[in-house]
């Protein structure tokens, strides 16, 4: 671990700054969501009025399919964490995995809000998206898997 660490370079902090943001978000995301046995109010409002209460097991399916989802990515951002991939040299495969599920993530809830016609929330959605798409493509850039930027 000491090794690892004393190969840290200052460039290599931005990774740090990703794994930690990401954790953050979809940690205490998920643990909002499973604090309380029940799903909260204002999510059975907003879709009361639209195809998903015919899903099987109605709002339940879809909260929860979000829930294990920004579980499932604490999870693996948490493992690229432990892994060291911030640091040089490191392959960053979880920190991967865990931006391209993300953007998922960010799609799925993007799709709700637009069909409740929340806009200002479709549109920090986008800005999620967006911000994750080129963290991404800095991990990609700086493993040399990227295409550089059309001049």
């Amino acid at each position: 671990m000491i090794t690892v660490l004393k190969s840290v370079r200052l460039s290599d902090w931005k990774f740090l700054a990703v794994q930690l943001l990401f954790l953050t978000t979809f940690g205490l995301a998920a643990l909002a969501k499973f604090q309380t046995p029940l799903m909260p109010d204002s999510f059975v409002e907003q879709f009361r009025h639209t195809w998903m209460v015919n899903l099987p097991g109605g709002l339940f399916t879809p909260y929860y399919l979000i829930a294990l989802g920004e579980t499932a990515l604490f999870f693996v951002f948490l493992i690229s964490l432990v892994r060291f991939e911030f640091a040089s040299g490191r392959t960053k495969t979880f920190l991967k995995y865990g931006l391209i599920l993300s953007l998922f993530i960010f799609v799925i809830l993007a799709y709700g809000l637009r069909l409740t016609s929340q806009f200002q929330g479709t549109a920090n959605a986008f800005f999620y998206f967006g911000t994750t798409l080129l963290s991404l493509w800095i991990v990609e850039k700086e493993e040399g898997k990227a295409p550089p930027l059309p001049r």
